[in-house]
């Protein structure tokens, strides 16, 4: 039997180099759509992701990256019906990945985006049901990390889509689904954004978005600053440029408008 031993531990250096070979070419394709990310190749992107997927289903650093890569994708697509499909798969992947990794922010972040994009395509008692669901997933992301800007911005988004139905809605949902999510404000909603902006200033999206809040609650002083530095950031994703509009839009809106006393 002594002859065989050589022959085994080659066998079993061939599997552990295979091994770190597959998980270096998957590192590597993750690296790639990394790239292609960052210049807002989103299409690119996501092939790169799906590549590493296919090798490595499981992997940790593709799944929330394709999450994320296919709600943006899915939001690109002109056609409803793909727009759909890629916000499912998005929403199975992210589910996926929360199964898999409960104790990552990240996981739960992405779920909570997911969540969102298919809240989009239900009626009026399972898009309730969403609702309660994304809130859930953000307030986790938080939990577990209370630095995640994107946590803070949904749920600072959360807040304020609920805050404002209108009165006819709000008491449509109680009638017929048990009623909207209790709890939501614009006071919660400002100081999300708030704290995503100061997490991560570079981001055109929450300034854009807490400027928003604080027009609403007319605090128009302090919602000046964030739309003109929307102007002043290089974009960081893939329609920034069409959040730099839409917030100089809002600037010559409140032009001349004094804060609530």
């Amino acid at each position: 039997m002594r002859h065989l031993q050589p022959f085994a531990f080659m066998l079993c250096l061939f599997f552990t180099q295979n091994t770190l070979a597959q998980s270096e070419n998957v590192n590597t394709l993750i690296a790639r759509g990394d790239s292609a990310y960052a210049v807002f190749d989103n299409q690119a992107a996501l092939e790169y992701y799906r590549a590493a997927l296919e090798r490595k289903p499981e992997k940790y650093a593709a799944l929330w990256r394709a999450v994320r890569t296919y709600s943006d994708v899915g939001e690109a697509e002109p056609d409803k019906d793909s727009k759909r499909t890629k916000f499912e798969i998005a929403d199975s992947l992210a589910h996926k990945c929360v199964a898999l990794y409960p104790d990552s922010a990240e996981s739960h972040f992405v779920l909570a985006i997911a969540l969102g994009r298919m809240a989009l395509f239900v009626g009026g008692k399972q898009k309730i049901s969403y609702s309660k669901e994304i809130e859930m997933a953000a307030k986790t992301a938080i939990a577990l990390d209370p630095t995640h800007d994107g946590a803070h911005h949904v749920l600072g988004r959360w807040h304020y889509e609920i805050s404002t139905l209108n009165w006819f809605l709000k008491a449509a949902a109680k009638v017929m689904y048990g009623g909207v999510p209790p709890g939501a404000s614009l006071e919660a909603s400002a100081e999300h954004l708030r704290k995503a902006s100061e997490l991560a200033p570079e981001k055109i999206l929450h300034h854009l978005e807490y400027a928003r809040t604080l027009i609403k609650l007319e605090r128009y002083s302090e919602a000046r600053p964030h739309l003109e530095r929307c102007a002043t950031l290089p974009p960081t994703l893939w329609d920034d440029n069409e959040r730099k509009q839409e917030a100089a839009g809002l600037l010559r809106k409140i032009q001349g408008k004094t804060d609530k006393n």
